[in-house]
């Protein structure tokens, strides 16, 4: 223990002796670890801490899943759950949760209506996550039944504090949602957060009958794992059920499996490929920076030949000197572990400045225990990976040529430039992998950004309006084993005037409404039937419908002039106009890959379509063809696309996609910044209806910005870890080839003398330069080629082996490491043969 002591205390002085050295080898370290340590964080936050319920590592959602692709899962239906918390015995306290939106009405107090966020949940999900009411209570079984449940309501501390302002009586208070008096019987822990710091209420799960009896998926089921169960035993006895309700209700289950999975998984999972991917390209910059500071160290190995000598002749053995030597670089490790310490501080205040919204659980990232227990770990595997090599190489000194070299010295030994040469050669073969892949990422992102999207997204602002279910539909029947309502025509005659009002407003050019948000959604997926052809075999999938030859088309309902307010081009044909209502003729208009897919050399106007969705549709005719346009800025290549006049929808609409016709989303151009003119509008929209809120209000522009918000991270992530290992890289070959100077002095001296010229000598430096910059790049793209497949899935319009991409970055990390090169090769080239002679 003396010894280790010793060692260490001559570790420290020996970095106070070359404070050049130290500085350079701690910042490459701290660069390194700080990375590393930021990357970490994430996964930690995200990924392995667990969620701030009891034992959540227990906690289990079950997904349906289609036999043939068991990674797409989907809702559950009614009948299913049921099944499941019937027979399942591997699971307890198993319950079912929705998302759930309110409108909270206009107040007398004057407050507005606004939208309020929540889940809907069955009492059973409480007692899985083990949340005890703050004030009050939870509801019960009884309260939440199929078509009956109680007009009850727990709130958040968020509600609680912004609406009754942490008054300690609101229990038993009423709240105005949907138009109807709902009491508050809880308020939820301050602690409880369930995926989303805007969570204002848990609510009954609110079943309908025809949901009930639907085969379209709209439930979660989420359990806890009984003591003793391993998941995998719980996945067979879901499959067992799954099996049971496949043979036993074919209608509603048929090639339909079923998927258990983590809670914590399910919420985040998205995140981890991404984070490992870039925990990996951190790990990249740590490798270069123990390559760069072990070259250093080798250099410095190099002085000390005869002081190892000297201790091995006085009977040091050569285990007790690499013991000493890997002991000396821990001082080293330390002072650039707390150097990435105050980087990795640093970088986290960035990271949650740039992070884009809703990246999960960001307000409980910092370098807690666990995260400094990962850096304390990698700082001791640091000093022994960068410290290692260079004290094997320098404990081999042989005691006679060591002490002859204590006068003067040639060229380095050939082992020692051997390993400096490749240290240099993985530094720029690693660099060459990170920064190809941020290019790949960068060229992917620029073609993202000239994806052509068919419409002008600029000064174009939109918001949502939209009816409650009980206002906006009426249980009807069942379809093709999934729910019928029936439509209330109240909401349209509402959505035209608010159309009329808008155009009121001064500095709205144009006024507008669809179905979806544009240019940041698909359609419904529509099932047609074109006049005069024969149908398709009808399609097994959920919804019924032809879709087994793909003829199907993305669905939007839009009010007149959407083409001329977001400027896509009308092609051939006419736009929707005030005629075009219930009483009229049905009128469709379609995109121009719906022309050229399904009316090939032929004129689709005045062909008829019917929509093969609800009972009794009646044919359309095709009026136009409007220009394509994209669904988001990631999508590739347009797809078939229809649009129907709002006011002639049928009365009729099945399924989940009620929600579709409950709102609309409102378009409107702007002479001025769209939004500069939020409240007025608010304002315009209360005119005609003060019980319900216009709420998101976002520009186009701001959609399609938050379409790319991850890859955009992602980019700056790559391209800041990509352009520190190309600087490491270069600091690296600008250290060896400027050591390989200093020891070659003489040598160059006495080529000089003989007559070598300043060409002789520049070949002669750079020769060994462009040998390791070409060795490091052969090797550093065939790395690439291998690992860029990594990141495929997540490239948009190039290959992850693009050639042009390849090359540019090839090129650019070469002139970097030729210009590190730069200011060691004039040294050599001004190289004056009387002194070089006396060089030692």
């Amino acid at each position: 223990m003396k010894n280790l002591w010793q060692d260490l205390l001559y570790g420290c002085r020996m970095l106070t002796k070359k404070p050049a050295f130290t500085i350079v080898a701690a910042l490459s370290l701290g660069l390194g670890i700080g990375a590393n340590t930021v990357i970490f964080s994430l996964i930690d936050t995200t990924l392995l801490r667990p969620l701030p319920f009891a034992d959540a590592g227990k906690l289990m959602v079950v997904w349906t899943v289609p036999l043939q692709n068991r990674t797409q899962q989907n809702a559950v239906n009614f009948t299913s759950y049921l099944a499941i918390r019937e027979k399942n015995q591997t699971l307890e306290s198993i319950g079912a949760l929705t998302n759930s939106i309110k409108n909270l009405g206009a107040e007398k107090d004057g407050a507005p209506a606004e939208r309020i966020s929540g889940w809907g949940f069955t009492p059973a999900v409480f007692q899985a996550l083990g949340v005890k009411p703050a004030l009050g209570r939870f509801y019960t079984e009884a309260e939440d039944q199929v078509d009956h449940w109680a007009p009850v309501i727990v709130i958040t501390q968020r509600l609680w504090k912004r609406h009754f302002n942490s008054d300690p009586n609101v229990i038993g208070k009423t709240l105005t949602l949907d138009q109807n008096p709902i009491t508050i019987i809880g308020v939820l822990p301050e602690d409880f957060s369930f995926f989303g710091d805007e969570v204002d209420f848990i609510a009954p799960l609110e079943v309908r009958q025809p949901q009930s009896q639907s085969k379209q998926g709209f439930i979660v089921p989420l359990g806890r794992l009984k003591k003793d169960v391993s998941m995998k035993q719980a996945q067979a006895e879901i499959d067992t059920i799954a099996a049971q309700l496949e043979s036993g209700d074919p209608e509603r289950n048929k090639g339909n499996g079923a998927r258990l999975q983590p809670l914590q998984e399910a919420a985040y999972g998205g995140f981890r490929n991404p984070l490992l991917l870039l925990q990996g390209a951190v790990g990249f910059v740590l490798l270069i920076g123990c390559a760069n500071v072990a070259g250093l160290l080798l250099a410095r190995a190099a002085s000390r030949r005869t002081e190892v000598a000297v201790r091995t002749a006085l009977g040091a053995g050569r285990g007790r000197i690499i013991r000493q030597l890997v002991t000396e670089s821990f001082p080293l490790s330390i002072l650039g572990g707390i150097i990435g310490v105050g980087f990795s501080w640093v970088g986290l205040k960035l990271f949650i400045a740039a992070a884009p919204p809703g990246f999960p659980r960001l307000n409980e990232l910092s370098l807690d225990v666990s995260v400094l227990a990962f850096t304390a770990v990698v700082v001791m595997v640091t000093a022994i990976v960068f410290g290692i090599v260079p004290a094997m190489q320098a404990s081999k000194a042989q005691l006679v040529s060591s002490l002859k070299e204590s006068g003067r010295s040639g060229t380095d030994g050939v082992a020692r430039e051997y390993l400096r040469s490749v240290l240099v050669t993985v530094q720029i073969a690693l660099a060459l992998v990170l920064l190809i892949g941020a290019g790949l990422m960068i060229n992917s992102f620029v073609r993202v950004q000239k994806n052509d999207l068919g419409a002008d997204p600029r000064n174009v602002l939109t918001f949502d309006f939209r009816f409650a279910q009980n206002d906006a539909i009426k249980p009807y029947g069942r379809y093709r084993g999934i729910g019928l309502w029936d439509v209330s025509p109240v909401r349209a005659l509402t959505f035209d005037r608010i159309i009329e009002r808008m155009h009121a407003v001064p500095g709205v050019v144009s006024a507008a409404a669809i179905s979806r948000p544009p240019l940041s959604s698909d359609g419904i997926q529509m099932p047609f039937l074109i006049e005069g052809r024969p149908a398709p075999p009808p399609s097994p999938a959920p919804g019924g419908g032809s879709q087994d030859q793909g003829q199907t088309a993305s669905y939007f309902s839009v009010t007149p002039n959407l083409f001329g307010t977001m400027k896509i081009p009308i092609l051939r044909g006419r736009d929707f106009n005030a005629q075009d209502t219930a009483s009229g003729v049905l009128v469709i208009i379609i995109n121009q890959t719906m022309a050229r897919r399904f009316f090939p050399n032929e004129d689709p106007i005045g062909k008829r379509i019917t929509l093969d969705f609800v009972p009794d549709e009646r044919p359309r005719q095709i009026i136009a063809i409007v220009g394509d346009t994209r669904a988001n800025r990631m999508q590739k290549e347009p797809v078939p696309t229809i649009y129907v006049p709002h006011l002639q929808q049928t009365p009729r609409w099945m399924g989940p996609q009620w929600n579709d016709r409950a709102g609309m989303f409102f378009v409107l151009r702007t002479s001025g910044n769209p939004l500069n003119m939020v409240e007025t509008l608010k304002r315009a929209v209360a005119d005609v209806d003060l019980t319900r809120p216009a709420t998101n209000f976002r520009t186009v522009e701001q959609n399609l910005s938050q379409q790319t918000q991850y890859l955009r991270l992602y980019i700056l992530l790559l391209g800041i870890f990509g352009g520190i290992a190309a600087i490491l890289a270069a600091i690296g070959i600008f250290g060896i080839m400027a050591y390989s100077v200093a020891e070659r002095t003489r040598e160059i001296g006495i080529r000089m003398a003989l007559g070598a010229g300043s060409n002789d000598v520049l070949k002669l430096v750079m020769r060994h330069a462009l040998l390791l910059i070409g060795i490091g790049c052969a090797i550093g793209l065939a790395g690439s080629f291998a690992l860029t497949r990594l990141i495929s899935s997540g490239l948009y319009g190039v290959t992850a082996t693009d050639p042009a991409t390849f090359v540019a970055i090839s090129v650019l990390l070469i002139v970097v490491a030729l210009i590190a090169c730069l200011i060691p090769t004039i040294r050599a080239i001004r190289v004056d043969p009387t002194i070089a002679l006396r060089y030692e």
